[in-house]
């Protein structure tokens, strides 16, 4: 498993960080001490780091995926995908891994190249990030696993779709029991209702090799239980077809929410609901430049907060949006919006 950050200690030992105040500043002035301020150490992090480049640049395979899905024009998912199938059933991902367990022996304080992925359940890496893709690995622990269904058992929790177009395959099945999810597309011409819901594709023991391929805003898988440790890799689209992921209540399996596939129009959901919880006192003017946002879902979302922020002052809006907004679904909502609460605004 690919371990948390651990402040390292003499001859390539690890020394917990702990939660207590005198340990932490410890553990730190440790830190500082043989590693931070030591120049002979300092060289080794950097070297080991040089090192493991070096040698990830001499993986063919991962040369051969940048290269040629770096030659098409806007790649689509289903254009990509005989690549990543041969990519993620190669020796590559064990190679580039092997090059950071050997620069980590070069160094007590050697940190693998790529970004991060850590929740509850799940640790990995995202190794490969491209302007189209992106290849990550993932170890999920079965005690995590299994603790994470404990305590969900007497508490509301839910399925989230996708947000990317994506392909799973297990390394190590782990005698992992996985559920597939999936639910019908939500686009222009078939908007999300109120009694949409999710339903069970089939649950299935996982086996070394095994891949799944999940459509984004369409599907998803959950764990159900492991014996043993479970690896994947994932390979997926950096641009979705879909506009929003939405979310399903896992009892009942009928929707709840829908979030933005794209990270950046999440975001600005996030923030404009953050600044009206928090009465920033600049957040009618902070959120105001959104309601030109490209994504119609956004524009509208960020209205509902700042009719919350200062109904009155967003009235206007509201009904510029009805009469002036270039998706149809957001000029009949902002009507309906005026027709039931004209009264109450203008009182």
């Amino acid at each position: 498993m690919l371990p948390r950050f651990l402040f390292p200690g003499r001859s390539g030992q690890r020394v917990p960080a702990s939660t207590k105040k005198d340990d932490r500043v410890e553990n730190s002035q440790f830190f500082l001490s043989q590693y931070a301020d030591n120049p002979k150490e300092q060289a080794k992090f950097f070297g080991a780091a040089r090192v493991a480049n070096d040698r990830h640049l001499e993986l063919r395979e991962i040369a051969e995926l940048k290269s040629a899905i770096s030659t098409m024009q806007d790649p689509t998912f289903e254009q990509m995908l005989p690549h990543f199938q041969r990519f993620l059933a190669s020796d590559a991902i064990a190679g580039y891994f092997g090059n950071e367990v050997k620069s980590s022996l070069e160094s007590d304080i050697h940190q693998a190249q790529g970004q991060s992925i850590d929740n509850e359940a799940m640790t990995g890496l995202q190794f490969i990030d491209t302007d189209h893709f992106a290849v990550a690995t993932v170890v999920a622990d079965p005690t995590s696993i299994a603790f994470k269904k404990y305590r969900n058992r007497l508490k509301p929790s839910s399925i989230m779709m996708t947000p990317k177009d994506l392909l799973v395959r297990f390394i190590k099945g782990g005698g992992a029991v996985v559920t597939v999810f999936s639910c019908d597309a939500i686009t222009d011409e078939s908007p999300a209702a109120p009694d949409m819901a999710c339903t069970v594709v089939r649950t299935f023991r996982v086996e070394d090799g095994d891949e799944l391929l999940l459509r984004a805003g369409r599907d998803s898988f959950t764990f159900e239980s492991a014996d043993s440790v479970v690896c994947f890799a994932q390979a997926y689209a950096k641009h979705s077809r879909a506009s929003v992921m939405p979310e399903f209540d896992s009892r009942t399996m009928t929707l709840i929410g829908l979030s933005a596939t794209n990270d950046k129009s999440s975001r600005i959901q996030m923030m404009a609901t953050i600044l009206r919880l928090f009465g920033h006192a600049e957040a009618f003017e902070s959120c105001l430049p959104f309601l030109r946002h490209d994504d119609y879902f956004v524009r509208w979302y960020v209205m509902r907060e700042l009719l919350a922020i200062d109904a009155k002052r967003a009235w206007p809006l509201v009904e510029r949006m009805a009469a002036a907004d270039p998706h149809p679904n957001v000029r009949v909502t902002a009507r309906r919006t005026i027709e039931m609460f004209r009264p109450s605004i203008a009182a």
